[in-house]
Parts: structure tokens; C-alpha cells; sequence
């Protein structure tokens, strides 16, 4: 069981740029509003972001399942965001070990991330995975209680020899 976070420390919600396909999926669901886009991508406010996770298992990409530890003023801004061609690395946090610790005590993010429950809370395994999100496929959406309607646009022969 994993302790809460210091109120310093901020789990930001992130959208990847590199792997969302802007189908507005995750702003539609989003009951606080928290996301927003531009003419290029999509953004989680972190000032509104109350971590429901409501928009994360609409989204058919997965995109939208990063998480960045990070120190609560150092947060990245909406408009950051909006800049953004791919995630950018995630960013070492402050940790102090005692002797810095005892010698500066004046950060109060240093003082609270040097305790060994805090860090053991919010430690992360180095292998990187796919989100869950993405992981999982989603079967039987539409069924004779919601039927999908498609529209056919042309007849091709796809089991012909030329194809």
C-alpha cells in the first residue's frame, strides 16, 4: 500500500502528443473541464485536473495515460503543453539525502522527499510499458441492443489475385 503524496509533489496528467489522433474524446468526457486543445494538441490543465481518470478508458489510443511525478510549481502550463511534438523526458525528483538535508533545510520539498516513506510512495519501475489503456481491446461495443450503421463507399474485390 502506497502513502499519499506530499502536498508538494504533483502527479501531472499528460497527453502524448506523438500517439493521440485528436478525436476529442478525452475533453468530452472530462467532467471538470480539465482538458482543453489547439489547432495541435490536446491538454490536461493541471490546476483543474482532479485525477477522476473518467477520460482515460474512452480513449482509443492510450494516449492519454502518462503521469509525470513532478514538484508542484514546477507543473508544466497549459500553454507549454500546447507546444509540445512529443512527451518530454520525466524530470528527476529533489531528493536530499540526510547529510544535504541537515547542512539546508530550508526546501521544503528537499525535506519532505528525503524521508524514506515518501520516497518508497512514489518510486517507479524502470521498464517502460504500454498504458492499460491501450493494452486491452475493447470488444462487443455494438451488439443488436446498439448497433453501429456503416456506409459503404465502393465495392472492391480484396480476395482477387491483383490485390
Amino acid at each position: 500500500m502506497n502513502a499519499p503524496l506530499p502536498a508538494q509533489v504533483l502527479k501531472q496528467h499528460l497527453i502524448d502528443p506523438e500517439i493521440c489522433i485528436r478525436c476529442n474524446t478525452c475533453e468530452e468526457t472530462c467532467p471538470v473541464d480539465a482538458i482543453t486543445h489547439d489547432s495541435n494538441n490536446y491538454v490536461v490543465d493541471p490546476d483543474i485536473c482532479n485525477g477522476c481518470m473518467a477520460c482515460v478508458p474512452p480513449c482509443p489510443t492510450g494516449s492519454i495515460d502518462n503521469w509525470r511525478l513532478m514538484v508542484r510549481s514546477e507543473a508544466y502550463s497549459v500553454q507549454e503543453q500546447f507546444g509540445w511534438e512529443e512527451l518530454p523526458k520525466e524530470k528527476a525528483l529533489p531528493v536530499a539525502d540526510e547529510a544535504a538535508a541537515a547542512a539546508a533545510p530550508s526546501d521544503d520539498v528537499s525535506e519532505v522527499l528525503a524521508q524514506p516513506s515518501a520516497q518508497a510512495a512514489f518510486t517507479l519501475p524502470g521498464a517502460s510499458v504500454p498504458p492499460w489503456s491501450a493494452a486491452h481491446p475493447y470488444v462487443n461495443l455494438y451488439t443488436h441492443k446498439a448497433p453501429m450503421t456503416a456506409t459503404v463507399v465502393g465495392n472492391y474485390r480484396v480476395t482477387g489475385v491483383d490485390t
